[in-house]
């Protein structure tokens, strides 16, 4: 865990610029995932230049977006605080909310500069989900997004306790949510042992990355990577839920990202059978 990844210091003045993990990790996210789509976007006869248009439109709407979710989520944390709602890079970001705002402002600048619709959505999909993955990253080295109790495995990770300039405890994350459990006391120096959640979706988005870009050369019809995005995401963001340690249960069953996940995954199966066993294998220019 770090959540300052290094410092700038300002010259003359004794002082440092924090540069936060969780942050240098979506903005390294963003270039990869901008840099990838932009070459296939050359390949599909696409101006890479709307890619990089269209993926600043699609940042900006997924942060708002995903922070939005999040502080409605939790927003006990933030009734008393509610400077704190800006501080994103402290982390604290729900991907599906980041997700829908994302699709919102991508449908909207691509209809405003009349773009094959699903076939951007497809070029898109890949970098999407390599770049929750990448983003991950920055959820490992922030602490946050944290996992079950896990101290029968061998790479289970013990998050250290932090303090701030005043000596306070004020995390990991993981740390006190044990501690407010009554399982560990404020003398210890890490939490429990939990799973690495952040870094099993890390490694799950990589692979969803590595199938959605073999499985773009073999489509048929335009739509049918974004749609396999819906069916295979659900499915690693549905298992990952389980292994989660920080998200609230609804009603004593599925967590919020959970419903949202069978949702989509209903939605998205039908539709990618429909599309995938049409007979014409001429790709549409919607």
């Amino acid at each position: 865990m770090r959540k300052t990844l290094f410092e700038i210091p300002i010259p003359f003045l004794q002082k440092s610029i924090p540069i936060y993990s969780y942050g240098f990790m979506l903005m390294i996210a963003f270039l990869v995932a901008i840099f990838i789509a932009r070459q296939r976007a050359k390949k599909e006869n696409i101006d890479p230049n709307k890619i990089s248009d269209l993926g600043i439109y699609i940042v900006c709407a997924g942060i708002f977006g995903a922070r939005l979710f999040f502080v409605i989520q939790f927003f006990d944390n933030y009734k008393n605080d509610l400077f704190g709602i800006f501080k994103i890079y402290e982390g604290g970001l729900v991907y599906y909310g980041g997700l829908f705002a994302g699709i919102i402002a991508a449908c909207i600048f691509i209809k405003k500069y009349q773009l094959p619709f699903l076939k951007i959505l497809d070029i898109i999909a890949p970098s999407v989900a390599l770049g929750l993955g990448i983003g991950r990253i920055g959820c490992f080295l922030n602490g946050c997004c944290f996992g079950k109790l896990a101290s029968h495995i061998p790479w289970a990770i013990a998050f250290p306790k932090t303090l701030d300039k005043a000596g306070m405890v004020d995390g990991s994350p993981a740390f006190l949510h044990q501690y407010e459990l009554g399982l560990i006391h404020l003398s210890d120096t890490h939490a429990l042992p939990i799973h690495p959640t952040q870094l099993y979706s890390f490694l799950s988005d990589v692979v969803l990355f590595f199938i959605l870009s073999t499985f773009f050369k073999y489509r048929r019809r335009n739509g049918e990577v974004v749609l396999l995005f819906g069916v295979l995401y659900p499915v690693i963001r549905f298992s990952m839920e389980l292994l989660r340690g920080d998200n609230p249960l609804l009603f004593d069953s599925f967590t919020i990202a959970q419903i949202i996940s069978i949702s989509l995954f209903l939605v998205s199966l039908p539709l990618f059978i429909v599309l995938r066993l049409k007979t014409s294998g001429i790709r549409n220019a919607v």
